[in-house]
């Protein structure tokens, strides 16, 4: 690997040199030339026509990049933009209930790609700067273009690539048009039927002068998941209890093992509604100035209700342990004791309404025959307005019979009930039920983009140095991020557990609990039922809201003074809180950035040897101004208790706000060769400096302080003075364009990236007093854990792609990535290792046919195993694949009808922490159908 690493720098640099040498005999491109550039954009209709769109895209542009252009007006490939990238050779995606919603390029996750909009970066709708493909409807997009490697003119931020997604505008139309589809799509889990459609209309008006577009898009699914999962944890030490008497323990324990502690069984449903529109104006005031005025609006809705059986092994009686060598063991079977079992039943409401609005102004004026510049103002704001919607309330039923697990079966555990009658989901078993938990909560984010471009080109005429790109960039970002819950200390009671401490005696009915009975949803087992106990959320909320319901809570170790007195307490904090409503929390911030980038571009042209050269090169100067702002609660005392070891935090009485400001300016050179080896054949090679600013979570400013002694003092926080992770590029690729419509490409790439954040701990000082018998200064220094700069890593890849059509009509494209690191987590040892998460192979296949009135694709998609993230254990994603297939027939030149398929295989997700016998979870969102009809006049 390093030799490949090596490799591809040596001879990025060495063609470059040898090729750069020869500008002395260089000659400036023939016009001739040119037109032959021009010949070779053919004009053909659907499948093949986005694939030669895309092709040109490809050849005649100034860096190495990708794409995927609409078949027609409004028929973009997939439903989703995500599901169509995931077919670009080095893109992969992430999903969200089944669908696409964040892209990862060239190994790197979301958070290391910029997207942008009509050349702008939209705001987005979470906590992060990824953002959130599923927000915008695929109807109102023309096409989109993945950059993987930089020019000067491109914005900064993504170390893996830039998205560059293009809607339409009026004058790409020669005469007035309207398009459109309407299509009904069918759940394959959930067996319901939804509406879909979409309208597009546009025009031309004073004598072509006035252009207007407008179009709108309505998509809504009603799907089901059905899940299994897991938590593996690591116990030093496990005693083994006697049989029906699980507080006794054997002589045997088992010692520094991982075993299961819970496993679930999960049945979601869930509604997504996206309503999108986007309007467009462009005016032509005369020969050299183009104004144009447009704007995007998506509403997304995703509602999920979700049911959970729970179990919880707390008491092992016996258990089977699987040796993975390196002092590493895990439990792989085991039965539970019975009389200490638990069985919880949990039912939470999820909501994502999410809105997404940008509006632009653009101006495209000819100053001189020499000099145009295009000016650029746009507006752009998403939120996620979650304050404190969602819920989860917990009952459960205790002390029952034990069951025989078994991890290591297949794709999910099997769970056998040593008493099936004394556990069954039935109407007698209600009366067992207890209340345990009950929490409300939610986020809101909002993100706003203020944005202003200034780009300049200036035509020379001279031999070889054909054109200069020169502008200004300014970008005003914020980012609100507020957390909502029930509060955990209201009179000294944490309301999100006082029924799981003290209401035992709390009976539960079939006024408040019903029963669903789906039975087996999960294939090759008869021992996962997803039979569950549903709480009527309303019903459940009134009676432990009731006051006559608060006074059967009882702690058994208070008196029955203290009992009432406990009681009073928790009744005045319900009644204070209104409840269990969710409230707005401290540690609430917001992230402030200004960005101002000034760079230059220069593109020269030339022959040598009878070949066609061009080079970009240019330089990126980016100016960086943050600032983070939030509510921190001051540690303002730490207290020794007589002569006690353990230490008393007292905090201030408010939160007070707390901001740090931080700026830094990077220099990002860039540098584009093509060489035309032939008409068809075209080698590039590139050299790029990159950046990816730290995630907005990472920079709040927050701290909690947790364990306290006069030894040891812990707290954790994040850190606004974070920098940018940075990257140096290296990229080659030869593409042959050896038919109108096919071609063959092959890519290698190296990224060597510095300064990944990661989480570490280092002493910090804090400014607090100390008092006590034995106070010392040396109390005030913590072991905090925040992340840091500090980690590097290299990157490497190549990328192979193969399009061909053949006359017949048929075709096909195949592509595979191949991608590696050198930051890789060491599974062999239990402490924590740097490693990079989402670096997988993908691999797609799309055979295709489109002659006359039919066309017709089947798409296969691949994804090797990944690594998803780096907590206290990490945690994979095992390889997936998956089918999807569109078939449509052209009645006329105004209507055709189609039918497709998502996921048509019906694959399966599935997780696994350290090993692939640390089950973490299975998830089956099922395939979904349409049919329907596309117009066009």
């Amino acid at each position: 690997m390093q030799q490949l690493k090596t490799n591809i720098g040596k001879l990025t640099i060495a063609i470059n040199l040898a090729l750069l040498s020869s500008f002395a005999q260089a000659q400036q491109l023939d016009q001739k030339g040119a037109d032959a550039d021009q010949v070779e954009r053919i004009e053909v209709q659907g499948i093949r026509a986005s694939l030669v769109k895309s092709m040109n895209e490809k050849r005649f542009a100034d860096a190495i990049l990708d794409g995927i252009s609409a078949e027609d007006i409004g028929k973009f490939p997939d439903t989703n933009l995500a599901e169509s990238l995931q077919r670009v050779t080095g893109v992969s995606i992430s999903r969200s209930g089944g669908e696409g919603r964040y892209v990862s390029i060239r190994g790197l996750g979301p958070s290391f790609s910029t997207t942008i909009v009509n050349g702008r970066e939209i705001a987005t709708d979470n906590s992060s700067r990824s953002f959130s493909f599923d927000t915008v409807a695929s109807e109102l997009v023309r096409k989109v273009n993945v950059y993987k490697t930089s020019n000067a003119n491109l914005m900064e931020g993504g170390i893996g690539g830039l998205v560059d997604i293009k809607t339409a505008k009026p004058f790409d139309f020669d005469k007035p048009t309207i398009a459109g589809n309407v299509k009904a799509v069918l759940e394959d889990n959930s067996g319901k039927y939804t509406p879909n459609g979409s309208i597009f209309v546009t025009d031309n008006f004073l004598d072509g002068k006035l252009g207007l577009l407008g179009s709108v898009t309505y998509q809504k699914r009603e799907s089901e998941n059905y899940g299994v999962s897991a938590l593996m944890r690591y116990f030093s030490s496990i005693p083994l209890r006697e049989h029906g008497a699980p507080k006794v323990e054997k002589d045997e324990t088992l010692s520094n093992v991982y075993r299961p502690q819970q496993l679930y069984r999960n049945y979601t449903q869930t509604s997504r509604e996206r309503l999108g529109a986007n309007f467009a104006a462009q005016y032509q005031v005369n020969d050299d100035l183009v104004l144009t005025l447009d704007g995007i609006y998506s509403k997304l809705d995703v509602n999920s209700l979700g049911q959970r059986s729970d179990n919880w092994f707390w008491a092992l009686e016996s258990a089977e342990v699987i040796d993975h060598g390196n002092d590493l063991r895990t439990v792989g079977k085991f039965t539970h004791a019975d009389d200490f079992s638990g069985y919880g039943f949990r039912s939470s409401n999820s909501f994502r309404p999410s809105t997404t609005a940008m509006l632009g102004i653009n101006a495209q004026w000819q100053i001189s025959d020499a000099l145009r510049l295009n000016a650029d103002v746009a507006f752009s704001k998403a939120k996620n307005d979650n304050r404190g919607l969602n819920s989860v309330q917990i009952i459960e039923m205790v002390n029952q019979s034990g069951y025989d697990v078994d991890f290591t079966v297949g794709d999910y555990p099997s769970l056998i009930p040593r008493d099936p009658a004394a556990v069954a989901i039935n109407e007698a078993n209600i009366a067992k039920l207890q209340p345990r938990g009950q929490t409300r909560s939610g986020s809101y984010y909002e993100g706003n983009n203020e944005q202003l471009k200034l780009d300049f080109t200036y035509e020379f005429d001279t031999d070889y140095l054909v054109r200069a790109n020169f502008g200004a960039h300014y970008v005003k970002k914020d980012k609100i991020n507020e957390q909502y819950r029930t509060p955990s200390n209201l009179n000294g009671y944490d309301l999100n557990k006082v029924y799981q401490h003290y209401g035992q005696n709390v009976p539960l009915t079939s006024d408040v609990i019903s029963i669903v009975t789906p039975g087996n949803l999960f294939p090759n087992t008869t021992q996962l039922s997803a039979d569950h106990y549903v709480v009527n959320s309303n019903a459940l909320w009134a009676l432990l809201e009731n006051p006559a319901t608060i006074d059967l809570l009882t702690d058994p170790k208070k008196s029955d003074e203290e009992n009432t007195l406990m009681r009073e307490a928790i009744k005045k904090a319900v009644a204070e809180n209104g409840g269990w409503t969710a409230q707005k929390r401290l540690d609430a911030f917001t992230i402030e950035e200004k960005v101002l980038s000034l760079y230059a571009d220069l593109f020269f042209s030339g022959e040598v040897s009878g070949m066609q050269w061009n080079l970009t090169t240019g330089i990126r100067y980016s100016d960086t101004d943050q600032t983070s702002k939030g509510l921190i609660t001051d540690l303002a005392e730490l207290i020794q208790q007589d002569d006690k070891d353990n230490l008393t935090k007292i905090y201030g009485d408010s939160a007070s706000a707390d901001g740090a400001d931080n700026s830094y300016d990077n220099w990002l050179p860039s540098a584009n060769f093509t060489l035309k080896i032939t008409d068809d054949l075209i080698l590039r090679t590139a050299y790029s400096k990159t950046l990816t600013r730290p995630g907005l979570t990472s920079l709040a400013p927050s701290m909690s302080f947790g364990y306290t002694t006069k030894t040891h003092r812990f707290a954790s926080g994040k850190n606004p003075r974070l920098t940018p992770y940075s990257s140096e590029n290296f990229d080659i690729s030869l593409a042959w364009y050896y038919a109108p419509s096919s071609m063959f490409s092959l890519a290698a790439y190296r990224k060597d990236v510095e300064d990944f954040i990661i989480t570490t701990t280092a002493t910090e000082i804090f400014d607090i007093k100390v008092t006590g018998v034995d106070a010392n200064e040396s109390w005030k220094s913590f072991e905090v854990t925040r992340p840091r700069n500090g980690e590097d890593a290299s990157i490497e890849g190549i990328e192979a792609n193969l399009t061909h059509s053949f006359e017949s009509g048929f075709g096909f494209t195949v592509n595979y990535t191949w991608v590696d690191s050198d930051a890789k987590p060491d599974l062999t040892t239990r402490k924590k290792s740097f490693a990079l998460t989402g670096l997988s192979d993908t691999f797609n296949l799309v055979a295709f046919y489109d002659q006359g009135p039919l066309q017709a694709r089947i798409a296969y998609n691949w994804r090797d195993k990944y690594l998803s993230g780096l907590g206290t254990e990490p945690s994979f994603v095992k390889k997936y694949a998956q089918i999807d297939a569109r078939a449509s027939y052209e009645i006329n030149d105004n209507l055709s009808v189609f039918a497709e398929a998502v996921n048509l295989n019906g694959e399966t997700n599935h997780s696994y922490g350290r090993f692939e016998t640390h089950f973490s979870s299975y998830s089956d969102y099922g395939p979904r159908y349409g049919v329907g009809m596309n117009f066009k006049f």
